[in-house]
């Protein structure tokens, strides 16, 4: 049994485990023996991270005083905005990095005595989870925190799969004045809630393999069903509505049997370079869901900073400011903003990609009384500029238009960040920038039917996952983070019956 008693106790300390295998629990259990007046620091890397930490701190009961939780670059984004002289680059600057600015500016500020005492002030203690995905300079910023409170860290070399700027943090060689803790050995994700033993058997033995050093070559087939299912597909098969491919993954999206292993479903889209280009990206993935998607269960995961939240926030402003000296005014509007948000065929139906008019030319009473509403809504907003009125058009195709969203966490986040730009009287791009500010510091549960990334959904669970085309990823630590996230069901589709990685 691991000794939370001596973890807690340690100055300094390092617990190093594999997926699964109760990380996130051993916070939990730490936080319910350090004393009630005091509150611990715990820092990530995702935001479905802080969100799978507060879900186990709360079955745990422990009292929300005693912790809190951001990510890392979230905790330091805090302190450069409150103590930063001068001026501070846009989120989406395409000439400065962002969090590079962030987080040099922030090195600087926790060195500074002032700094140090409101954090240690404020905190007791730090835990640090998925700490493999560190960069150089995120550890340098962690440890001038490791000397103001007792700092214990978790973390698991073989999951350092996010792609920050700069080169990673090596556990042996940088973190060698930690204490290492005993590590954990049972898979309890798949051992508890009558979940799959022999899956997590069968994936602590591929965990073997995949630490070796020269060739590895991971076999799929030869399994019993219901340890994982390898399914063989050809290429170009998920583009044919005939394939078992794209039947299969439809069925487990419908769902027609009511399964109940089903209902929490994450299918995997590889991310890898192909050609020199890298494919796996939001664009993708918004695309293969309207291939595989027919039932609208599926939810997209989107990169909490992806720069599209951004840019059409500032579209949108943009749009307010220069209506009025567009020749094409509607088309403008489609070009701007409804093109980018929502989906290409109920576009096509309503608007024309020439002209600047409305193109619905209907008999249909009903059709024609909301091709004028839209008219009546577009010409508003043309009359009179303003966010409200673009809201209000956004609205009405989403509501009474029943306009589909491409990607429904950016048309999400659109719709909050122009009403705090209405309440507050600042731009949509400054409601964006606090709305997703909200998102890194609360975090995001992902749960139901998704489609997204290892990057996106490292350190989650669900029940079932089905891998797409695992014989593309071309790093084995995301093909472990990928095989890892599901405690039930696990479902290979590949072109092959092995996948081969040459170290």
């Amino acid at each position: 049994m691991f000794d939370i008693v001596n973890f807690i106790n340690s100055d300094k300390i390092l617990l190093v485990a594999p997926a699964g295998y109760g990380k996130t629990h051993i916070i939990s259990e730490c936080i319910n023996f350090t004393p009630d007046n005091e509150t611990q620091l715990i820092l990530t890397h995702t935001h479905a991270g802080i969100a799978s930490i507060k879900q186990k701190l709360k079955k745990l009961n422990v009292p929300s005083c005693k912790f809190h939780v951001e990510t890392i670059m979230g905790f330091v984004q805090k302190y450069v905005l409150a103590y930063f002289i001068g001026t501070v680059p846009e989120i989406d600057d395409r000439e400065v990095d962002y969090y590079d600015f962030i987080l040099n500016e922030g090195i600087k500020l926790f060195g500074l005595k002032s700094v140090q005492k409101v954090v240690s002030i404020s905190y007791q203690g730090l835990f640090v989870d998925e700490y493999q995905d560190c960069t150089i300079a995120q550890h340098k910023l962690i440890m001038q925190l490791s000397k103001l409170f007792p700092t214990r860290i978790l973390g698991d070399p073989l999951q350092g799969i996010m792609n920050f700027n700069g080169d990673l943090v090596d556990f042996e060689n940088d973190l060698d004045d930690f204490t290492i803790a005993p590590e954990l050995n049972t898979p309890h994700r798949w051992f508890t809630n009558d979940n799959n033993r022999e899956l997590g058997i069968t994936l602590k033995d591929i965990r073997k393999t995949l630490l070796k050093e020269d060739q590895i070559v991971i076999k799929l087939s030869g399994y019993e069903h219901k340890i994982l299912y390898y399914i063989n597909v050809k290429d170009g098969d998920i583009y044919d509505p005939s394939s078992n491919y794209r039947k299969g993954l439809n069925k487990l999206i419908s769902n027609p049997d009511n399964k109940e292993e089903f209902e929490s479903l994450l299918i995997l889209m590889p991310e890898y370079t192909e050609d020199g280009r890298k494919r796996g990206n939001v664009r993708e993935r918004a695309k293969l869901k309207e291939r595989i998607d027919y039932s609208k269960k599926l939810s997209l995961i989107e990169a909490i900073d992806d720069k599209t939240f951004y840019s059409l926030a500032k579209k949108i402003d943009f749009l307010v400011e220069s209506i009025q000296r567009s020749k094409k005014k509607t088309k403008k509007i489609k070009l701007e903003i409804i093109d980018p948000i929502f989906n290409k065929t109920q576009i096509t139906k309503w608007f024309s990609s020439r002209t600047d008019e409305l193109t619905k030319k209907t008999a249909n009473s009903a059709e024609a009384e909301q091709s004028q509403c839209l008219q009546n809504k577009i010409d508003e907003f043309i009359e009179t500029p303003s966010v409200s009125n673009v809201l209000e058009l956004i609205l009405f195709l989403k509501n009474e238009m029943k306009f589909k969203s491409k990607r429904q966490e950016v048309l999400g986040s659109l719709i909050q960040a122009m009403k705090t730009a209405i309440i507050e009287e600042v731009s949509v791009y400054e409601g964006m920038i606090s709305h997703r500010n909200i998102i890194r510091k609360v975090g995001r549960k992902v749960i139901g039917k998704c489609i997204g990334t290892t990057s996106l959904t490292k350190g989650l669970e669900f029940d079932t996952v089905a891998i797409m085309d695992a014989h593309k990823f071309d790093c084995p630590k995301h093909l472990y983070v990928a095989l890892t996230r599901a405690s039930k069901k696990l479902i290979i589709f590949s072109q092959s019956e092995q996948i081969t990685f040459n170290q």
